[in-house]
């Protein structure tokens, strides 16, 4: 088990709304096999993230923002065979499902529900790995305690959305927004959110902290076809709250409104294309002077 200061340190609550969407564990992982069965780009970004890196003596691992452990089951076969992962997270449903991908990797796992704020108990050059996908735009400034967990020869491995994400989406979204007079001040939740770290200013969030980064884009689109209606109206319900600005109590009235919108024009063309483009960053020597 990891050595902690202080193991007693509450959850600082993430003050954007959207991290609340993950904790409905069913939905996020039937939306997590849409995203992958739609996927024009057929390549495993974990592997894609994990190659050409010896991580073989990699022992100590944090997975933050951990999930039901996505990034972590790629580690399988690629650490040190006596290697034990530390997964964070916010929500508490997902320590089973976590702890499960953990054994499937085959490596001994520990799981917080306290919120990234947890790391700040761990103690200094603790681990040999750190890993975070789709996470660290809720978190951006946990980057220096990130730092600070790495031992010297220490790995940071991230995976984020590229900006803009799915543009041609979001440009639809906007067009009905304003067609209906709803002022969103320019950006969908989403996009202020991914706005927080991407590939526009990683490496200028992460380079304080590293010496080393490397930064590595993925592109691809998601494909719809109009058969595949049932399943983009799964996905696009389950992220409502990531497109569409103002009160909750409108979210549903408008997500029926959109997703009607798209249907009726995937049905007229025969599918629905969004481009969809992330990166991988990669970053060693540890700044320790900051």
């Amino acid at each position: 088990m990891p050595d902690v200061q202080n193991s007693n340190i509450p959850e600082k609550q993430i003050p954007d709304e959207l991290g609340d969407v993950f904790n409905d564990t069913d939905s996020f992982l039937a939306v997590a096999k849409i995203i992958q069965e739609h996927l024009t780009n057929k390549q495993d970004i974990r592997n894609i993230a994990l190659e050409r890196l010896d991580l073989s003596q990699a022992k100590k691992i944090i997975d933050l923002g951990c999930g039901f452990g996505f990034f972590t089951q790629g580690l399988n076969g690629k650490v040190h065979p006596d290697a034990e992962i530390t997964g964070i997270d916010r929500h508490p449903k997902y320590k089973q499902l976590f702890l499960q991908s953990c054994a499937e990797a085959g490596l001994r796992g520990y799981f917080y529900s306290k919120g990234i704020s947890f790391i700040e108990s761990f103690n200094d050059c603790s681990f040999d790995l750190v890993i975070c996908s789709y996470a660290l735009y809720f978190f951006p400034e946990y980057i220096k305690q990130i730092s600070r967990l790495l031992k010297k020869d220490g790995v940071f491995i991230v995976i984020t959305h590229s900006f803009p994400h799915m543009k041609e989406f979001t440009s639809y979204i906007k067009k009905i927004l304003k067609d209906k007079g709803i002022d969103f001040n320019k950006r969908l939740p989403y996009e202020t959110l991914i706005k927080k770290f991407s590939n526009e200013n990683g490496m200028e969030l992460l380079s304080p902290w590293f010496h080393n980064i490397t930064g590595t884009d993925i592109k691809s689109t998601f494909l719809f076809k109009y058969n595949d209606c049932e399943s983009f109206e799964k996905y696009f319900r389950f992220k409502r709250s990531f497109f569409i600005p103002g009160e909750k109590s409108d979210e549903d009235s408008l997500a029926n409104t959109i997703f009607e919108k798209v249907k009726n024009d995937m049905k007229k063309s025969g599918e629905l294309r969004i481009s969809k483009n992330d990166v991988i960053f990669t970053c060693t020597g540890i700044k320790r002077s900051q």
